[in-house]
């Protein structure tokens, strides 16, 4: 008597001598938090390593200052995003131009970068001393 494959693998993955297809491959979890503050027209941090491949949630915060424009064109346009989320709501896209912070706050973008290289981000008016680089590995 044959059995089929999808019945023998039901079989193996029933007995744990195989584990589900996607349990290595799931890029939405583990990933790494990178923080951003913007507060008297200045980053927290100016210089961000990233790897290709893995995925990050890219936390902005605006701590304190007037409105601003978090701009990182070249880093959002290559880089997978699976969502934003502000205030426990999640937002689906795939592109973003830039994200606008009228009150304090944070937004936290989930991305994962697909290219390397280094990408520019700056807050829009502010270029001379709100400017800082992604580098992907």
């Amino acid at each position: 008597m044959k059995f089929s494959r999808s019945i023998i693998a039901a079989g193996l993955l029933a007995l744990g001598l195989v584990g589900p297809a996607t349990a290595a491959g799931n890029l939405t979890t583990g990933a790494t938090v990178i923080k951003i503050d913007m507060a008297a027209n200045k980053f927290s941090t100016t210089a961000i390593e990233m790897e290709t491949g893995k995925a990050y949630n890219l936390d902005i915060t605006k701590v304190a200052g007037g409105e601003y424009q978090f701009r990182a064109p070249d880093l959002f346009s290559n880089s997978y995003i699976f969502q934003i989320a502000v205030d426990g709501k999640e937002i689906k896209t795939r592109h973003i131009d830039f994200l606008e912070f009228d009150d304090a706050g944070t937004i936290r973008v989930n991305l994962v970068p697909n290219r390397i290289g280094s990408f520019k981000f700056w807050v829009t008016g502010q270029e001379a001393t709100m400017t800082g680089t992604i580098t992907v590995k």
